[in-house]
């Protein structure tokens, strides 16, 4: 199966809108969610292909279109519910994995082979949890949502993928937490874990607080080598404001990038926050069926791949969003660390 489309005019013509300015259009739009599924889901690998899945079908895109790669999802993961809420693929491209929502599931889908098979080890039971892929050794880490622990809403797991999935804990967030959400590796091997912990009301506003947590590259070594610490996560950012942290995405520059309707926020890793693109005044609550969804880092392309919908819209065309470069991140820095100066010395 091949899904075929282009980017329409009317698309167009918002993306020149002052507030998207930068976003590049791909070609193509994302395939629609399946039947049961809230959202589709990005991820790419090193050489930076993209994949999509709508909750029950995996699709790789090529040539400005998606084709089929696994369809049988909900099968796999047992037949119950088919809402993805993560995907992530090896740097090789060689299997995915994906999250089912409210059945708490965990897939592993070989691309070569297209079969799969669900780890039963990782079934949590409380679905909504983000799953990731380390670039440089392959292990795999999740998240659960609600109720990890006995005082925690969210926390970190090794999923030992060699066997049936079980787990090992590696950090408990805590009983600040209220969800869990996306989580994503740099391409050099940095893991962050942004964790919501306080939510807004709705609908008279969309903004919740985040805290970022960061796992260095140190750390994925030791691991890899056998020594397993336990709450390692660095506390870079705290109560960052955001619409959304469903989906999650970290550059080569170590910058963190959260997705809601109406933004794309990010965080420098020093913790501060900003629009990349997007506006962040729109109540993201509102925004059913159009604005921005879904989120991955394109590491040859140095650049986010998303999905963007105008308010009139009837699907998610694919998007680009340049990611900074070294010497614009530095000379960025600067300047913040110079109007910080001139704030000092009134």
């Amino acid at each position: 199966m091949i899904l075929r489309a282009t980017l329409g005019l009317a698309a167009v013509m918002v993306l020149a809108a002052a507030s998207l300015a930068g976003i590049q259009p791909i070609g193509g739009t994302l395939p629609p969610p399946a039947t049961g599924s809230f959202a589709t889901l990005l991820a790419t690998d090193a050489l930076g292909s993209l994949y999509a899945c709508d909750g029950d079908t995996l699709y790789k895109y090529g040539g400005g279109t998606f084709s089929t790669v696994f369809s049988g999802l909900v099968g796999a993961a047992g037949g119950a519910g088919s809402d993805p809420a993560g995907l992530a693929v090896t740097a090789d491209g060689q299997r995915a994995y994906v999250t089912t929502g409210m059945s708490g599931a965990l897939v592993e889908i070989d691309l070569g082979a297209r079969t799969a098979r669900r780890l039963a080890g990782a079934g949590l039971g409380n679905g909504n949890y983000g799953v990731a892929v380390d670039p440089i050794y392959g292990h795999v880490f999740l998240t659960s949502s609600w109720t990890a622990g006995a005082n925690a809403a969210q926390a970190l797991y090794l999923v030992d993928t060699a066997g049936s999935g079980s787990l090992t804990l590696l950090d408990d967030f805590g009983s600040s937490a209220v969800a869990g959400g996306g989580i994503a590796f740099s391409p050099h091997g940095e893991l962050v874990v942004p964790v919501p912990t306080n939510y807004s009301v709705w609908p008279v506003d969309d903004n919740f607080t985040v805290d970022l947590y960061r796992f260095s590259r140190s750390w994925l070594d030791d691991l890899h080598a056998g020594t397993v610490a336990t709450g390692a996560g660095q506390l870079y950012a705290s109560d960052v404001t955001v619409s959304g942290s469903g989906a999650a995405a970290v550059d080569a520059q170590g910058n963190a990038y959260l997705v809601a309707a109406d933004a794309i926020y990010s965080i420098d890793p020093t913790g501060q926050r900003r629009v990349v693109a997007g506006n962040e005044l729109d109540n993201a609550w509102n925004m059913w069926g159009y604005g921005f969804t879904a989120l991955a880092y394109d590491g040859p392309g140095n650049r986010l791949v998303t999905g963007y919908s105008p308010p009139s819209g009837t699907e998610y065309a694919l998007v680009a969003v340049p990611a900074p470069e070294p010497a614009t991140l530095a000379l960025m820095m600067l300047g913040a660390a110079g109007l910080l100066g001139r704030r000092q010395k009134r």
